[in-house]
């Protein structure tokens, strides 16, 4: 069956062609934002400096060439556009009809046909558990992966996991002076809980040590009220002020200075020298945190084609780097140091070597993104990444093009913002952090109280099996349902709610659908032979059919911008269009039983159209709400 929207999009071009000699092109539809000026609009503006003509002549030459052309049945010029109204049997068949043959194939586009796609995400550091902020990196980068194969590309999905560095030894210094031998077997708990509750201890341990040095050290203030006790105009500065300033940046300044500090630089040390007492503890720990994030992402549904740890992949870019520099992309400094001048990129000089020839954090991503394309075979590449580091991306992408690798230019840092909860921001060091697998807990049990409010029959396994399925899918829609750049708030009662733009709302759309048509008696294949689409005329359902025609629409949309929001937003409009469908007209009362079995096929077809979307999205449907 020939796409209504190809077809209308030929129809034009040929007006074009014809009214004007010449051939623009395909020309891209809009849809009309109000129902009441027609199904589809087309912008004269866009055709204004092809053809040299004004807008309002160009739209009203090309409504007089299109009106009852092929199914349009109306062609009007408003302004600088024109209003297609399309025969409503014509419009109805053609969204449906595609949805029950293979509603799937029918949110599907080529706008990546080829491409070979590498998406990074989830990144966690073994000192403590997955947390909130992980959860929308999580959910993002499974869903863009998603989206991206939808647009025709091969896509594959890692994970660089951050095991090495001081803020591992510090869980794993913590443990060694206080854990007496515990493990998560022996106390019951979650491995990655279990060792991120001794990151926390550290810092209250090294906390305390911090205040008995200051407290024994006012020497050492005074000093740096002498240094800072004027302000940028020369004025006195209140000395409460600057001892308020010190204390805060006391900790990161004088890491070293402090016992438990320099013990946890020290096995840092010994780590890096192979020492085996504190490879076998770095081990033993590591093991415990990947057993429970290993838990934490069947949960969540992730799935990783490979992981790369750090601790692995920290020492690769140095030779690229020192080969860049016989080349003369990099230059060194009077000091050793060796950096890049990013200066026509508005980025000035970027250090990648220190001066005793030591990697630092983009040397590493320098290697490991050149290791990654030469792996895979990637023509592109997207890190999911907090948008704290933009920056630091700018200067790798720009590094790798001045390093002349031809893929450089497809490099794409899919930034979000931060996650809070209505009480506030999370903060680790204070144990604050609100863990991945409390929260889904707590959703599960916001679901399970829903379900027993509306289901006094279902039984405990249906009530746990059902819950967990509904927080899954209200935590995913959630977060993927605003630009990933927005910094949010999640409230978890928010989003458990059954009406609203929520997760649940979207499985209680389709179960309402589905409940319809598994209740009529209809055949497992959707009835289509007694779909009668001229029958089904009302303006609720043209609405219906009008939302359907848009869902590659948006699938495309959100291949092109790694925006997951455009397909969140389709299924809200499709699910409130089905929603006041059923409010509105009877279905299963209808008095016509041709009509009858044609509202039922369209709400078959709701129902497939949901479940495919929501696929997109990582949220499974469920049976029964």
């Amino acid at each position: 069956m020939t796409d209504i929207l190809e077809l209308i999009s030929g129809l034009t071009r040929q007006a074009v062609q014809k009214t004007f000699g010449t051939d623009v092109g395909p020309l891209a539809l809009e849809f009309a934002e109000n129902a009441a000026h027609g199904d589809l609009t087309v912008n004269a503006f866009h055709l204004a400096k092809a053809l040299r003509k004004p807008p309002p002549a160009l739209a009203a030459s090309l409504a007089a060439a299109l009106s009852g052309q092929g199914p349009i049945t109306k062609a009007e010029a408003v302004g600088g556009y024109v209003n297609l109204t399309l025969d409503r049997a014509t419009l109805v068949d053609s969204a449906v009809r595609p949805v029950l043959d293979d509603a799937a194939n029918a949110g599907r586009n080529n706008l990546l046909n080829g491409r070979s796609m590498l998406v990074e995400f989830s990144a966690p550091n073994t000192n403590k558990p997955q947390h909130l902020g992980h959860l929308r990196n999580n959910f993002l980068g499974d869903t863009v992966a998603r989206i991206l194969a939808n647009a025709g590309a091969k896509v594959n999905r890692v994970n660089l996991i951050n095991d090495r560095g001081i803020h591992i030894c510090k869980s794993m210094l913590a443990y060694q002076q206080f854990g007496n031998g515990e493990t998560p077997k022996t106390v019951g708990r979650k491995g990655d809980h279990f060792v991120g509750e001794w990151y926390v201890r550290f810092e209250k341990e090294f906390q305390l040590e911090v205040d008995a040095y200051i407290e024994s050290n006012e020497a050492a203030f005074q000093s740096y009220f002498e240094t800072h006790r004027l302000d940028r105009k020369g004025q006195p500065r209140v000395e409460a002020d600057v001892r308020k300033e010190w204390r805060a940046t006391f900790k990161e300044e004088n890491f070293g200075k402090i016992p438990m500090g320099a013990a946890a630089q020290e096995m840092l040390r010994q780590w890096e020298a192979g020492d085996s007492s504190t490879v076998a503890l770095w081990k033993e720990m590591n093991s415990w945190v990947f057993e429970g994030f290993d838990s934490t992402y069947r949960r969540l549904g992730i799935s990783f084609d490979k992981i790369y740890y750090e601790s692995e992949a920290y020492k690769l870019g140095r030779n690229l780097i020192l080969d860049g520099l016989e080349k003369g992309i990099f230059s060194r400094r009077a000091d050793g140091a060796v950096e890049i001048d990013l200066s026509d990129k508005g980025l000035g000089k970027k250090v990648v070597l220190r001066s005793d020839g030591t990697s630092i954090y983009i040397t590493q991503d320098i290697g490991t993104t050149v290791a990654k394309a030469e792996e895979w075979k990637a023509d592109g590449q997207i890190w999911v990444v907090a948008d704290e580091q933009r920056h630091h991306f700018a200067n790798l992408f720009a590094i790798l093009v001045k390093m002349g690798y031809p893929w450089a230019g497809n490099l794409h840092h899919l930034a979000y913002g931060m996650v809070n909860l209505p009480e506030g921001r999370m903060k680790s060091r204070e144990g604050t952090v609100v863990d991945a697998d409390d929260l889904l807990d707590e959703v599960v049990a916001l679901a399970s109280e829903e379900i027993r409010r509306r289901d006094d029959q279902a039984t405990d396994a249906d009530i746990a099996r059902r819950a967990e399925s509904i927080a899954l899918a209200a935590l995913r829609f959630m977060l993927l349902k605003v630009l990933p750049s927005t910094t949010m708030i999640y409230n978890p009662k928010e989003s458990i709610a059954f009406d609203g733009e929520t997760g649940p709302y979207l499985l209680y759309t389709h179960a309402r659908m589905t409940r319809m048509f598994a209740e009529s008696g209809q055949s497992e294949h959707g009835g289509a032979t007694k779909f009668d689409a001229g029958l089904l005329v009302e303006p609720s359902e043209i609405a219906i059919a009008r939302v359907l025609l848009q869902f590659r629409q948006a699938t495309e949309r959100a291949a092109r911008d790694y925006a997951p929001s455009a397909v969140a937003k389709w299924l809200v409009d499709i699910a409130q269009a089905a929603n006041t469908w059923y409010q509105e007209v009877p279905i299963l009362k209808a008095a016509d039983p041709a009509l009858r079995e044609s509202r039922l096929v369209l709400a078959k077809a709701i129902a497939e159209a949901i479940a495919a979307g929501s696929a997109l999205l990582g949220i499974q449907m469920v049976g029964r709400m």
